[in-house]
Parts: structure tokens; sequence; C-alpha cells
């Protein structure tokens, strides 16, 4: 069966070099799918033709959103923006959302999508960056909630996930379900009720593509709703 393409967000250098992980694209690929990082643009007839030639979109980690996408001022030094990122994915996801295609976000990808939905997040928390400590590290538990669809693919209600941000949704957008709570009460992930695949994680999902099932799954089940958007 040909393989299903899935568009991926990705940040960028100062000199318009991409700069992203391959666990993406390695992840993509192991679950039966072709990933391709995406150029921005702020083209509309560019951004449709992105929304209607991929099969899905992963909506990739990166530096922080503009405080002012969700109507607050910069308060922290360790909030780094990136507007021409958030003025591509925001239009981007506007173009997506209108077709129905099945969206998965990462990290920056769940506070992306929460933001395009009307909620806000936190500038700036304590204690989920756990650098140096390497990805393939999971210190951190979340609980899974039941009977959410995150709860569905992995059959489980605790988690060990690794923990790379800084920034956390704060207000849950009115449309959107929570699936995760962090140990001390942050959301790690959510859902969208009647979306046909849309997940977001907090974590970082593609770094244990090979070593948890659970994570596997997370891949799988999409890569499986893109393959079902060509029918």
């Amino acid at each position: 069966m040909q393989r299903p393409l899935i568009g991926i967000t990705c940040s960028k250098t100062d000199d318009g070099r991409i700069a992203m992980s391959q666990n993406y694209l390695n992840s993509i690929w192991e679950a039966g799918a072709i990933g391709v990082f995406l150029a921005y643009t702020e083209y509309e007839n560019k951004l449709a033709e992105y929304a209607e030639l991929f099969d899905g979109f992963l909506f990739g980690g990166g530096d922080d959103m503009d405080p002012a996408r969700y109507g607050e001022v910069k308060q922290f030094d360790s909030v780094e923006i990136d507007s021409d990122r958030d003025a591509f994915e925001l239009s981007l996801y506007k173009h997506v959302k209108a077709t129905g295609k099945p969206i998965l976000g990462i990290c920056r990808g769940i506070q992306l999508l929460n933001v395009a939905e009307g909620g806000t997040l936190y500038q700036h928390i304590d204690g989920h960056r756990q650098t140096p400590t390497p990805g393939t590290v999971t210190e951190q538990p979340v609980k899974i909630t039941e009977g959410s669809m995150l709860h569905a693919l992995t059959g489980q209600t605790d988690l060990l996930v690794n923990s790379f941000h800084h920034q956390n949704v704060k207000v849950l957008a009115p449309t959107l379900t929570v699936d995760a709570i962090s140990e001390d009460g942050y959301i790690e992930a959510a859902h969208m009720p009647g979306h046909k695949y849309f997940l977001a994680v907090q974590w970082h999902p593609e770094i244990f593509r090979q070593s948890s099932p659970a994570m596997q799954r997370v891949f799988c089940s999409f890569v499986d709703a893109c393959r079902g958007s060509r029918t």
C-alpha cells in the first residue's frame, strides 16, 4: 500500500536552514508513512496546496509562541519567540482544519494548537525541562484520563515521559479535552472530540518510537488515520 505523506512543521535557523530532529521523519517512516519538513510560506495558494497535498500534519517542537498571540505581553527573558513560525503555522492550521485531515501535535505543537483554538499558555514554568538529562530518560509521570483518546490508544492510565519544555497549556481551548495531566497538575495531552484524528502531547514520543509500545501506538494510529484520509 502506498505510504501516506505527512507534512511536518519545523524550526529554521537565521540563515533560513531547516533545523529539526530526524526522529520525526524516522518515527513517521517506521509507522508506515513518509514525512516531509515544510518550508515556511505566507502565500495563501501555497498553504492551500500544502493542505490538499498531504494526508496528515504533524506540528512539531521548537521555540515559544509570541504571547501576543494569546493576548499577553512577554513576561520572562526565557521566552524565545519565533514570529515567522507562529504566522506560518497558524495560517497552515486554518487551512488544514478546514480539510478535516489528521493532526498530531508534539511539544510546541500542543501549545500552538491550543492557542489556535482559543486557549492560553503559561509563559514559564519550572521543573519541566530535564536538561541536561537526555531525552531517552523518562522521569516525569503523567496520569492519562480514563476514556480519553490517549487512553484508548495506549491502554494505560499511567505513563512515564520525557520533558523538555518551560511553557505549558494554561487555559485549554474550549474545543479540546484533557487526555493527560502531570504529577504537578499541568495539562500534558489533549484531543479534539469529533475530529477524525486530533491529538497533541507535551512530551517527545518520537524519541521512544522503538522502545515504548505506548509511544509507537501514537505514531501508528496517526499514520493509520492519515492512510484513511485518502479513501
